[in-house]
C-alpha cells in the first residue's frame, strides 16, 4: 500500500477529461497502482462505486497478463483488451509519478476497437510523462 495519498494532478484529469469529452462512447476510464490501489477514475455513478474494486480487478488482469508475457514471449506485457457484443476493455501498462500503474479504458462497441486502442495508448504515454 502507497504510504500516502497519491497525487491527482490537473494534468491527468485533463487527459481523462479530453479523452472522455471526444469519445461519447468511453464509459469508463481508471487509473491504478499495479498494485491494485486505486488514483482516479471517471464513469458512471455505479462504476465509481466500484472504484475500489475495479482497481483490483485492474492489477489482477494486469499481473496475470504480465506473467503470462513474460513466461510465453519473455517480454512485459503492455495492453490486454477484453472484448465483448457490448463494448470493449483496455488494460494499459503506464507510469504514473514513478509509480507503475494500469489505465483502464471501458468503451461501447459503437467506438472501434482499433481508435479506442490508439486514444488508450496515447492517454497511458501522456499520463507517464507527467512530471512529479
Amino acid at each position: 500500500m502507497p504510504s500516502k495519498k497519491i497525487n491527482v494532478k490537473a494534468e491527468l484529469l485533463e487527459g481523462i477529461k479530453e479523452l472522455c469529452a471526444t469519445n461519447r462512447e468511453v464509459i469508463l476510464v481508471s487509473l491504478s497502482t499495479a498494485d491494485g490501489f486505486y488514483i482516479k477514475s471517471f464513469g458512471s455513478k455505479v462504476l465509481n462505486g466500484e472504484a475500489d474494486k475495479l482497481a483490483a480487478m485492474s492489477s489482477t488482469i494486469s499481473s496475470l497478463s504480465d506473467s503470462s508475457a513474460k513466461q510465453i514471449l519473455q517480454n512485459q506485457f503492455d495492453m490486454t483488451i477484453i472484448e465483448s457484443d457490448a463494448g470493449n476493455m483496455l488494460f494499459v501498462r503506464t507510469n504514473y509519478l514513478g509509480l507503475p500503474c494500469v489505465l483502464t479504458v471501458a468503451a461501447q462497441s459503437k467506438m472501434a476497437l482499433a481508435t479506442d486502442r490508439y486514444k488508450t495508448k496515447i492517454l497511458a504515454q501522456n499520463i507517464s510523462n507527467i512530471l512529479i
